[in-house]
């Protein structure tokens, strides 16, 4: 087992879209809207969601806390429950092959079994809290595979869940052993190993990497992107960590305030990110494979959820607000090699607009030091 040493710079676009096939969509969130019941009225916890994934890619999405993260995870597999509730939005699933996509919104339980598992699987942050402790760990392999293929024998399901075990670096004596005979490491590893026992086009992780050491996430993720390279699955990855997803992913979108601000390739996040907050991230979180630079934190707190204020999200924490931050929320619009939702680049302004704005803003804060 090894470490990853050096992962290469991030792909550009057309990398990306030399290795992957631009026509094959696997997902699309269109307008998805999630929110929280409470007695008080609703919350809104993402909001307008629009996203694309293809086949193979690994799509990585950060921000800070209560930013719509996990909620957007759970939401994209059907997995949240009350007080969550999708309110609006489609979710299409394209089964490839010709076949028609289908909305995952507008399906009920039973509609959902053929995509649970076998199409789409999900790993949470606390393996302890998804794997059951008093079952043997070759079991509840041997139960996920022949459930979804009865014609798979107890044998052949102890084959696979070794080969699977395998892969993320456990031999296979451990399929006898309880998942708490295990360290963290190997029963988040586990867990992995289990999410893909049946093959899925789409594995959702949510901070799989959290609750282990920066050791072993160097493992973790060393696998999990052997297995993705060798099976070739789709993956939404899900973290806090801007530096860990420029690592890892084919492009990235950055969530704040329950919506995305900006989009790209990890080529460009890394080199050019547009939008203040992804900035702002950058300079938050020491570089994995870079040389040590300080660091900065972002002043002030994410927003309450359930009183944003007008417009932008991150005006009252952006050095670069201008008044019109304030009043309007800016639109999440194409730009090269990705989408941004800040007036300073998603070109929502002409270059006349913009100019005074930041005229406006420079002289006001002129006047605020030099009252005189």
């Amino acid at each position: 087992m090894t470490l990853i040493q050096q992962i290469g710079p991030p792909e550009t676009e057309e990398q990306i879209l030399a290795r992957l096939d631009a026509s094959e969509v696997l997902l699309e969130a269109r307008g998805l809207c999630v929110d929280y019941v409470t007695e008080s009225g609703n919350i809104r916890a993402c909001d307008d969601i629009d996203l694309v994934l293809r086949r193979g890619e690994i799509l990585g999405v950060a921000g800070e806390s209560a930013s719509g993260k996990s909620t957007l995870l759970n939401a994209l597999g059907r997995l949240q429950r009350m007080p969550a509730a999708t309110s609006g939005g489609e979710i299409l699933f394209h089964p490839g092959d010709g076949e028609e996509p289908v909305d995952l919104v507008a399906l009920d339980e039973e509609g959902l079994a053929p995509y649970r598992w076998t199409r789409i699987s999900i790993v949470m942050q606390s393996a302890m809290a998804s794997l059951n402790p008093v079952i043997r760990l070759g079991e509840q392999f041997t139960d996920v595979i022949r459930t979804h293929d009865p014609r798979v024998t107890e044998r052949e399901a102890l084959q696979q869940a070794g080969e699977l075990l395998s892969m993320v670096g456990i031999g296979e004596d451990r399929l006898t052993a309880f998942p708490f005979q295990l360290s963290g490491g190997m029963q988040q590893r586990a867990l992995i190993a289990l999410s893909l026992a049946c093959d899925p086009d789409l594995v959702l992780m949510d901070e799989p990497t959290t609750a282990v050491d920066v050791v072993m996430q160097r493992q973790i993720l060393d696998q999990v992107l052997a297995a993705q390279a060798r099976l070739g699955f789709a993956v939404v990855f899900v973290t806090h960590d801007l530096s860990l997803l420029l690592e890892i992913s084919d492009r990235i979108a950055i969530m704040y305030g329950g919506r995305v601000v900006e989009v790209g390739t990890a080529a460009r996040l890394h080199d050019g990110a547009k939008h203040p907050y992804t900035q702002a991230l950058r300079r938050a979180f020491p570089p994995l494979t870079e040389p040590i630079r300080r660091l900065s934190g972002i002043p002030g707190s994410p927003p309450d959820l359930q009183d944003l204020p007008t417009g932008c999200a991150f005006a009252p924490r952006c050095d670069a607000a201008m008044a019109i931050c304030s009043q309007r929320r800016p639109e999440l619009r194409d730009i090269e090699q990705g989408r941004s939702a800040c007036y300073l680049t998603n070109g929502e302004l002409s270059p006349a607009e913009l100019a005074e704005q930041q005229r406006a803003r420079d002289a006001a804060r002129t006047a605020e030091e030099d009252p005189a």
